[in-house]
């Protein structure tokens, strides 16, 4: 299928999983906008991914917990192109610990960045998704969502709100836009880097300590056992994310966490419906 000319939207673009997403689609001929709080590293990479593969791009300086800022990328990007075919809602922060030690002020700061950034994303968006032919809206999660693991609670408990936001919106949007939610596993990345770099003055602190770390491996040694590039997992992932499947997963072997947690579920439901 050709996605040549069609206009693609990634926000948290400039780095990592976003970065790499936005190298693919622009192999593939599509017009790429990189959206970022890194407003220089977006006009940097966007302008290398456009000289790389002959293709327009734009790009801006973009902090979803900022209602203006998004909605006024919305209209840029829609003045500049005049349409929105695929849209990633890519932004996620992260901080460790456990969870009796989170402050409110960080649970606000991540739930405000990972979860209502993602809602705000999407309003701003989604009249421009509208009107092209074959609108697709996904959003990154987390594998940690399917096999959770320790020191993580405020991220993952994010994550899997965002999971809910979207399977809510496949309703709403069911004929209209599809929708896919994104599972990636872990990644060598700069996400701790950017993660440390967003944080407010009142929430600034140590991203995590060496106890989490290995509280957090221990809890789930998979997860670093199957590290790859974010470019790796964006060449996985990106044709399952044009082509607007349901859920894509990256990389990681994932399906006896996904199993155990389906059987349990099924055996609760049966017992409900038999009393």
């Amino acid at each position: 299928m050709s996605y040549e000319g069609e206009v693609v939207v990634i926000t948290g673009g400039a780095s990592g999983f976003g970065l790499g997403l936005a190298d693919e689609c622009a192999q593939r001929g599509m017009r790429v906008v990189v959206l970022d709080r890194d407003g220089a590293r977006a006009e940097r990479e966007a302008g290398a991914l456009g000289a790389a593969h002959g293709i327009a791009t734009f790009s801006m300086a973009v902090d979803v917990a900022v209602d203006d800022q998004v909605r006024q990328a919305a209209q840029e990007v829609a003045e500049r192109f005049e349409r929105v075919d695929v849209l990633v809602s890519n932004v996620g922060v992260q901080l460790f610990g456990e969870v009796e030690r989170f402050t409110d002020a960080e649970w606000q700061w991540m739930l405000d960045v990972n979860v209502v950034g993602a809602a705000r994303t999407v309003r701003a968006f989604l009249p421009y998704l509208r009107r092209a032919d074959r609108p697709r809206l996904a959003f990154t999660t987390s594998s940690s969502v399917l096999s959770p693991a320790s020191r993580l609670g405020a991220y993952q408990a994010t994550k899997f709100a965002v999971w809910g936001l979207a399977e809510t919106l496949r309703l709403e949007l069911a004929g209209e836009v599809a929708v896919s939610v994104i599972f990636p596993s872990g990644m060598t990345s700069r996400h701790l880097e950017s993660s440390t770099e967003a944080q407010p003055e009142h929430v600034r602190r140590v991203i995590g300590q060496p106890e989490d770390f290995e509280q957090m491996m221990a809890s789930n040694p998979d997860m670093t056992t199957a590290l790859l590039t974010p470019e790796e997992a964006a060449q996985r992932a990106v044709e399952a994310i044009l082509a607007g499947e349901p859920y894509v997963v990256t990389h990681g072997d994932l399906v006896g966490a996904v199993s155990t947690r389906a059987d349990a579920l099924r055996r609760a439901a049966e017992a409900a419906r038999t009393g």
